[in-house]
């Protein structure tokens, strides 16, 4: 019944009044424009040649935005520019022209009619011959701008074409040699310009920003009272398992999410400031959830699909290599009989990231996440994380009939065929029952809600705000980590302190990730601590690790940066702020071990020492961070490691003595550090104790095997063992190849390994390189030079 609602709803918005398209086309007397540019003086219209020569020489080469960047290429876009603040715009008609066009802009694009339009002057551009601008799609640079105008001055020129693109349809513009051309378009629209043919193609290009606007009445025969009883049975009757397993007892939903066809950004998610049939989708929404006794929000959501594809033509198999034609007997072929009479591959995988003609036959699997919505009353937004389940999903328009931002491909994965990931960003309009707004709203992460509790406890409704957090439980689930959901977590923590049952302030605290503390969280963690136990405050902490617990990530690293002051912190407050800096430190060693155990069992040595060396500095803050036990604890495993893990003790000293704070004055972290100094010096006095490898000793040790236990392993360890051999010559077949090649790439091995394609099967052609002298005499060195610099940052202590 769930799924009929939703399907219900959609068809009743579908067939809903459509108002206006993406983008329009006007057509206006050139004599209504007057421009003047600085330099030049007045464009005559239509503007020749001559004139264009000066214009370019007063302007620049066209930018362009990526991101937060601002960026200049020619390769993206091609085009000379001239800022507005050059230039003006003028005539004894513009005004009463531009106005009559964005009324008629409003009208084709479905505006509201009682939404104003202003057009801000944004560039005058010039385009040469083969001068382009690649797909792209505008930045909303202001607020209230909901999309853009482009004016295309008359000019004799052929090509540059204006291309805008939307829900899978494309509308081609040119341009006028004798009039003005407006072309306006919503802001997500991707759109190009083709490259220019002949003569000079010049525009202004305004951005269209929307003002205020009263909020839209219901529109004349509305199916607003059928969409509330679709509302109203979508939150009454329980859900329909996606694939039909039944396993757990359907209950009614507890959303509703109607994704929206145009995209936006936080600044211009607006009721005033919907496009086209969003905004009389959404009003015709936003008037049944009223009489639904719901609430309603606008959110941006983030939608991911993988498909079951099928690539116009791809013949690798799932280790890269070519497969050969499926009638083809010969195993040793790799490919050949796919080459064309030249040799040339017959077959070229896919690497431009443009999969458009793949054919989508079967949806496996998708995720949509809402990371912002707006508050009531037009009170701004905030940032949220919210997953949607597939039953609370609804759409007039389909993911595949819109294009995605960005796609992935991944050939044949063993368990499933080749797919494609596909990622889209769509508004929507969420709609909960009124009865359930705290829910709601807790549910996503909204400090909001927490904000409800603090008010509830400082009205002294302790038991209210007892109950009401107690029912966060079933849904308070992961609020994310960094500074994102500080905010968010220090709201949560205000309120564990004061709820006063530890179980309730435990539940409120688990969600977050421990790169959310920060030294302003200490004197509320100390208090917590002090109230409800070393005990409960250890689970909390290890809650904070998530249940993986591997040291991983950029933003780990910045926020472990932190650590020796938070820890600093924490135990200089009131309270109990040692029952939370030493199970916050253990359960960062914890974390670090794991990776550093994973690195250390790496036998590819460049990449190996490039990770063990960035991991230093981390270990340095875990240890200016700990206690004296959980120092000892540390030092004491990492002097059991082989020798490699010098590889990232000794970073971690160099960065603890370029700090000199907090490591040489006797502080457990001090000890630390002068015992690892001492454990390196004791080991690199080893090494190089050990007698220098002989001139004619061209012997290597293997790696650790392998693990299958293989018939080829044997030969290759003797050859490997062997003071005297050099080279071997092995006729094996393809996989066997491969077998050989990735040990020897696995373990870093100082051998170069050749295919020589002659005769059946194929030769394998094993050399041993004169790395096997330059890599020790280079490891001889390092650490001859390391044993140098301990023993004059680091000397051991006399007596």
């Amino acid at each position: 019944m769930g799924q009929g609602a939703r399907e219900r709803l959609a068809e009743l918005l579908d067939s809903s009044e459509r108002r206006g398209d993406f983008s329009t086309r006007i057509e206006m007397p050139a004599r209504a424009l007057r421009i003047t540019v600085d330099g030049v003086g007045d464009l005559p219209l239509p503007v020749r040649a001559p004139v264009t020569r000066k214009l370019i020489a007063q302007a620049r080469q066209a930018r362009f935005g990526r991101g937060e960047q601002t960026l200049s290429d020619t390769g993206v876009r091609d085009t000379w520019e001239i800022t507005p603040d050059r230039f003006t715009l003028g005539g004894p008609d513009w005004q009463r022209t531009l106005s009559g066009v964005l009324d008629g802009v409003r009208t084709a694009l479905g505006l509201p009619p009682t939404t104003v339009l202003r057009a801000e002057p944004h560039a005058l551009l010039v385009y040469g011959k083969g001068q382009f601008f690649l797909p792209h799609q505008d930045s909303e640079k202001d607020d209230s701008m909901v999309g853009s105008l482009v004016v295309s001055v008359p000019s004799h020129h052929t090509g540059g074409e204006l291309v805008v693109e939307h829900a899978g349809r494309s509308v081609t513009y040119k341009a006028s040699r004798e009039r003005l051309t407006f072309t306006a378009f919503y802001a997500d629209c991707r759109h190009e310009v083709k490259p220019v043919t002949s003569g000079y193609r010049i525009t202004l290009t305004m951005n269209l920003l929307a003002e205020p606007v009263r909020p839209v009445g219901e529109p004349g025969g509305s199916p607003v009272a059928d969409l509330a009883q679709c509302v109203t049975e979508h939150f009454t009757q329980p859900t329909e398992d996606r694939y039909g397993y039944g396993r757990t007892k359907p209950e009614p939903p507890g959303r509703l999410v109607y994704l929206l066809d145009h995209e936006y950004t936080q600044r211009g998610l607006d009721w005033d400031r919907l496009k086209g049939v969003d905004a009389t989708r959404a009003d015709l929404l936003r008037q049944a959830a009223g009489q639904a006794d719901c609430e309603a929000v606008l959110a941006l959501a983030e939608v991911k699909e993988t498909w079951d594809a099928q690539p116009p033509y791809d013949r690798y198999d799932y280790y890269g290599e070519v497969e050969h034609f499926d009638d083809c007997e010969d195993d040793e072929c790799e490919g050949e009989c796919l080459l064309d009479p030249d040799g040339e591959p017959g077959a070229e995988r896919r690497r431009s990231g443009d999969f458009s003609d793949y054919e989508l036959t079967d949806l496996i699997d998708d995720e949509i996440t809402l990371g912002w919505w707006t508050r009531p009353e037009h009170a701004g937004g905030e940032q949220i994380s919210l997953p949607v389940p597939y039953a609370e999903v609804c759409a007039t328009t389909a993911n595949k009939d819109l294009t995605p931002y960005q796609s992935e491909y991944e050939g044949y994965m063993g368990n499933y065929g080749n797919t494609l990931d596909r990622w889209y960003r769509r508004a929507a309009v969420v709609l909960w029952p009124r009865q359930r707004s705290f829910a709601a709203r807790a549910e996503a992460g909204s400090a909001q809600a927490v904000r409800e509790l603090q008010g509830r406890l400082d009205a002294g409704e302790l038991e209210l705000a007892r109950t009401l957090a107690r029912s966060l439980a079933p849904i308070w689930n992961h609020h994310g980590s960094g500074p994102a959901a500080a905010p968010l977590f220090a709201a949560a923590l205000g309120v564990a302190v004061r709820v006063e049952e530890a179980d309730t302030a435990a539940m409120l605290l688990a969600p977050f990730g421990v790169e959310t503390l920060d030294e302003r969280h200490a004197p509320d963690l100390a208090k917590a601590a002090a109230r409800y136990g070393r005990t409960w405050a250890r689970g909390v902490v290890d809650s904070w690790f998530g249940s993986v617990g591997a040291y991983t990530g950029a933003d780990r690293d910045a926020w472990l940066e932190t650590l020796p002051g938070l820890g600093a912190a924490l135990r200089s407050v009131d309270g109990d702020g040692d029952g939370v800096a030493t199970p916050l430190a253990e359960g960062v060693w914890r974390a670090f071990e794991q990776q550093l155990t994973g690195w250390l069992g790496i036998g590819r040595e460049k990449e190996r020492q490039a990770a063990l060396e960035r991991l230093g500095t981390p270990l340095a803050h875990i240890l200016r961070a700990a206690g004296p036990e959980t120092a000892e604890m540390i030092t004491t495993a990492l002097r059991s490691r082989p020798d490699t893990v010098l590889e990232c003790l000794l970073p971690s000293l160099r960065t603890a003595a370029r700090r000199q704070a907090g490591v040489r004055d006797g502080t457990p972290p001090a000890r630390a550090f002068q015992s690892l100094a001492d454990h390196c010096e004791t080991r690199l006095t080893a090494a190089l104790a050990r007698p220098v490898r002989a001139a004619d000793d061209w012997s290597l040790t293997p790696d650790r095997g392998c693990p299958s236990d293989c018939d080829l392993c044997p030969g290759l360890d003797n050859f490997l063992t062997s003071r005297t051999r050099r080279t071997m010559e092995w006729p094996l077949a393809k996989d066997k190849r491969r077998h050989i090649h990735s040990r020897i790439d696995l373990a870093s091995l100082p051998v170069s390994h050749t295919t020589r394609r002659q005769g059946r099967p194929y030769t394998l052609v094993l050399a041993k390189t004169d790395a096997v002298f330059t890599r020790e005499r280079a490891a001889r060195s390092r650490a001859e030079t390391d044993l140098t610099w301990l023993q004059e940052k680091w000397p051991r202590p006399r007596g």
